[in-house]
């Protein structure tokens, strides 16, 4: 070996190295963290599976394809003779030998390791389908062709589908490196159109064809599942009349030519021609690929589309039913409310709860009046604004808050201002939503730094060293639909994204809507402003963590000459740093020095990172979805708590329609509160009875937690979250029709109507509000939207609907339709 050669192998062995120190520390750090919040568990869980599956999956993978080319690699027989010239000259062939072996052990290492990376990702779909459980036991689960109860494909088919997958591949690689090894070895020569080859070669490359058609049997199996997944239908989703007549009897068909064209690579092994095997593989091809499209499209043209709505019927209401039922559309209470234009003093007398509820102030406008007028200092913010209730003197209140943050971006940029000084925020603002001042400003209940409050609040531990992340509000991630694009190009306005047609926008499952770095909407004019949330902080060391600025600081903490008052960290969040080996792993982990040469730290000082909700529970629980807009809330402690909403969604349920916000189907089953000082997330079971989370119980016991056992206070604060209503919003618009023939013609489909804001047209958003609803006996928190026709959403209201918040009617959706024949004007009217 060359000098050269050998730099290269120690620059490659380095390289390796380094990633896979990097790669340990970044586990042991994330173990550390994940103990920190007494989840280990959840940690050892994941990690196992991850390298459970890496091991098995990456192991096979190299003992398969190497054995397949050591088999190919073995010496040509002495008595063997074949005609055509060779395919490397004698000198060539000797310069190759020298690295060969070491050539193909690396490439079969290589594309081990390649697959065990791709094998531990799919833990979650492993975890899922050994713990899988049925959905229903008395089968209304069950897709309408098969017979399958939804946990088949909830639970299984995902892993299945990979697991087939990676066999099939396996054999068709083993197969191409075992036919280029065989014709390096001179096995197997072509000469013009005839292929010659030993018969070890021939046995053993016809063995492999063989089994790859074995392999692609069970591969049109699944295929056939997948099948109730398609988007083929008109208008409606799911497996439609060409699919199971033309589709699925194909696939039956090429399974039993795959096991035929098997059949004659088996037999064709002893004998000389390969017209057999080769025919019968190619007429599987030509079959699959013309047949696969030729005979569906003439089912489609020849026998549906005469008759479209009869052949159709049967799966369109199978759509309807399992999208209903998917997102909890079917539950919703459907009510005609009659419509009375007169107002009289006995409906204000009796609805005195609402009307002193009414909402003066939106939450997008008072962020900006937040921000001007409770930021105090340049480096506060407010991302947000939230909208709860809270009792006051025996009534019950609407209030609108934000918590007041660190805006990162604005403080200098030195080491330790980022990361020893400037560690939490302060507080919050908060206002009822029906007051204003004759000026026209907000009456604030809490206010200032500290925290003063004009009722009967008290927060006892403002400090707020975990947050909530900033991103793009639902409304503004929605396309709009075509009559607004239209007209806003003609009026060459600018235009928040609307959409009507049910299903939405977002990023995938399980991910943060949005990047940290997204573009911040602070209130100051900056909407291009990027934050720039550290990746970690230290609490509790010998450096001054500033509290709050004041003129004269010594009444509370430790005051500077300027009156500041500063803090020193008291709680258990975050990970301590008690020893050299633990600073050393997350220098390493986030490359920086600064953690190890840093005299501030000391053995009780506790690092923070993942402080940004929802990426900290997303980092905790990343198979569960997470709603982009947690809320503050203040308990009766004076600890101000984040809730935050969690999801179990997958987008595997059968024949329900899927959206780009969470798949096919989605639940809130499951709340979380995040104490703002502390940082532990809590998860609580809302919804017991549903499977997912009854699975994910069972895989991860310690971290869920009874409904029952929350605190009653907080329960007084949960809300049925506005993501979800939206998405059940935009399916009940189009699904409310379960009779296949109003579904076909779309003769009663509704849309979300848009607004004007400012100077562009938006969708209407749904809005929190206290008030009375109809035939209830009193007051309470409704989260609502109002629907008009599609293709006329500046037209006349034909219904609205609401979702109930307060503890003892949550979740429940009622759907108030107005006649069809009285005039009821829209938001745009």
């Amino acid at each position: 070996m060359t000098q050269s050669s050998k730099t290269l192998w120690y620059f490659i062995a380095a390289v390796t190295a380094l990633v896979v120190i990097q790669w340990l520390f970044t586990v042991y750090t994330n173990y550390l963290w994940f103990d920190s919040l007494g989840q280990a568990a959840v940690f050892g869980t994941m990690l196992k599976a991850r390298i459970g599956l890496a091991v098995v999956f990456g192991g096979l993978f190299f003992a398969w394809l190497y054995g397949n080319v050591r088999l190919a690699r073995r010496p040509l027989p002495q008595d063997v003779t074949l005609i055509g010239r060779r395919l490397l000259p004698e000198e060539e062939r000797e310069q190759i030998e020298q690295y060969a072996d070491r050539a193909i052990l690396i490439f079969c290492v290589v594309g081990a390791v390649m697959v065990a990376a791709v094998a531990s990702g799919q833990w979650r779909d492993w975890l899922l389908f050994i713990n899988a459980i049925p959905f229903s036991e008395v089968g209304e689960h069950a897709d309408p062709i098969f017979g399958k109860d939804a946990g088949f494909y909830v639970f299984r088919l995902s892993f299945i589908l990979y697991a087939w997958r990676s066999v099939f591949y396996a054999v068709v690689i083993a197969l191409a490196a075992s036919v280029l090894v065989h014709l390096y070895q001179e096995a197997i020569r072509v000469v013009g159109s005839v292929v010659q080859a030993i018969p070890r070669a021939r046995k053993h490359v016809l063995g492999l064809v063989s089994l790859a058609l074995l392999a692609k049997i069970y591969s049109y199996r699944l295929m056939q599942y997948s099948l109730l997944y398609s988007t083929h239908g008109k208008d409606f989703f799911g497996a439609s009349y060409a699919d199971i007549h033309a589709r699925m009897p194909l696939m039956t068909v090429l399974m039993v030519m795959c096991a035929l064209a098997a059949i004659a690579c088996l037999v064709s092994i002893r004998g000389r021609s390969l017209t057999l095997p080769g025919g019968a593989v190619a007429a599987v091809i030509i079959v699959a690929v013309l047949g696969g499209w030729a005979y569906p499209a003439a089912i489609e043209k020849l026998v549906v589309a005469p008759n479209e709505l009869q052949r159709e019927a049967p799966f369109i209401a199978h759509n309807i039913k399992a999208t209903n039922v998917a997102y909890g559309t079917g539950q919703i209470n459907d009510r005609v409310h009659p419509v009375d234009t007169k107002l009289t003093w006995a409906d204000v007398r009796a609805n005195i709860g609402t009307i002193s509820n009414i909402r003066l102030w939106d939450h997008r406008p008072l962020e900006t009046v937040y921000q001007q007028t409770q930021a105090l200092r340049r480096y506060y913010e407010f991302a947000d604004v939230d909208v709860d209730r809270y009792e006051m003197d025996g009534q019950l209140r609407q209030v609108m808050l934000s918590a007041r943050q660190l805006a990162y971006d604005r403080i200098s940029d030195s080491w330790v201002n980022r990361h020893l000084l400037y560690t939490h925020g302060y507080g919050v603002a908060m206002s009822p939503v029906a007051e204003i001042t004759d000026r026209g400003q907000p009456i604030y209940w809490i206010k200032n730094l500290p925290p003063s409050s004009a009722v009967d609040f008290e927060i006892k531990r403002p400090a707020i060293y975990y947050t909530a992340s900033w991103h793009p509000r639902l409304i503004e991630r929605i396309t709009p639909p075509q009559f607004v694009r239209d007209e806003v190009q003609a009026r060459r306005q600018p235009v928040a994204p609307i959409d009507d047609s049910g299903q939405g926008a977002s990023p995938a499952p399980n991910q943060p809507l949005a990047p940290a770095t997204a573009p911040h909407a602070g209130g100051q004019g900056e909407p291009g402003r990027p934050r720039r949330e550290p990746l970690f902080v230290l609490a509790n060391t010998h450096a001054k963590e500033l509290h709050y600025p004041r003129e004269t600081g010594r009444e509370t903490g430790d005051a500077d000459d300027d009156g500041n008052v500063y803090h020193h960290y008291e709680g258990t969040g975050g990970v301590q740093m008690n020893s050299w080996w633990r600073k050393l792993a997350f220098a390493i982990r986030f490359r920086d020095v600064g953690l190890l040469l840093t005299k501030y730290s000391k053995p009780d000082s506790r690092l923070m990172m993942y402080r940004e909700m929802p990426e900290r529970l997303t980092a905790l629980a990343p198979f569960l979805g997470y709603d982009p807009d947690p809320y503050i809330v203040i308990d009766d402690d004076g600890h101000l708590k984040w809730m935050c909403d969690a999801y179990t969604v997958s987008n595997m349920y059968p024949y329900s329609i899927r959206t780009s916000w969470y798949g096919n189907y989605v639940r809130n089953s499951v709340k979380v509160v995040v104490d703002a000082y502390e940082g532990r997330p809590e998860f609580y079971v809302v919804d017991p009875n549903e499977p997912l989370v009854q699975v994910y119980q069972r895989i991860f016991p310690t971290l869920f937690t009874a409904y029952e056992q929350m605190d009653p206070a907080l329960k007084r604060h949960v809300r049925y979250p506005a993501l979800l209503f939206r998405i059940q919003a935009g399916i009940y618009a189009k699904y409310h029709m379960k009779d296949p023939q109003t579904f076909y013609q779309a003769e009663d489909e509704w849309a979300i109507p848009p607004e004007v804001y400012s100077d562009t047209y938006r969708e209407v958003e749904a809005y929190y509000q206290v008030m009375r609803l109809p035939y209830a006996d009193q007051e309470e928190f409704v989260l609502m939207l109002p629907f008009t026709l599609a293709k006329f959403e500046r037209r006349n209201m034909v219904a609205w609907m609401a979702a109930r918040c307060d503890p003892e009617h949550y979740g429940q959706l009622i759907c108030y339709r107005f006649p069809k024949e009285r005039l009821v004007y829209g938001p745009m009217q």
